[in-house]
């Protein structure tokens, strides 16, 4: 099963953290990283994460280190450099495949994604709402995604 992209990170601490990073000339113990980002590790480790699948950092034993994609990050760039890199990524990845046939409802979308095997909670509807959470979170915010509301529909952007 694909690795899925963790959802509570949201792309301002992304943008911190790897800021955190390029104060300490681009590399860092992770217990630093801790300290300096007063993050508990528990909320650290899943934005490490989001670094490492959106190719932003690489992890050596307890070293975080920017990519030169990450240390060329900006707060002006973020949003395009993420909408690169997030289709690769699971749900992302099925999200677009899925978006590229046509609008679908929430509903539609997350029942396909669950039959893909794309799930974040066991419970079916706590998955739902983690999965909106993260579709608007990052799909929305960076572009690569519209949701309608009004009509409960995502479409390509």
């Amino acid at each position: 099963m694909a690795t899925l992209f963790p959802s509570g990170p949201g792309i301002g601490r992304i943008r911190g953290i790897v800021g955190l990073i390029k104060q300490n000339n681009g590399e860092i113990s992770i217990s630093a990283l801790a300290e300096e980002s007063e993050e508990d590790i528990d909320d650290l480790l899943p934005l490490i994460d989001a670094c490492k699948l959106l190719g932003f950092a690489v992890v050596d034993s307890s070293t975080i280190r920017l990519t030169k994609e990450g240390g060329s990050l900006t707060v002006s760039n973020a949003s395009k450099a993420i909408r690169e890199k997030l289709p690769s990524i699971e749900p992302f990845k099925s999200t677009v495949a899925i978006l590229k046939k046509n609008y679908v409802t929430s509903r539609e979308l997350f029942d396909l994604l669950h039959a893909k095997g794309i799930v974040l909670h066991g419970d079916k509807s706590t998955n739902d709402e983690q999965l909106k959470k993260l579709l608007l979170r990052w799909g929305v915010r960076s572009k690569l995604i519209e949701y309608d509301a009004n009509k409960d529909e995502w479409r390509l952007r």
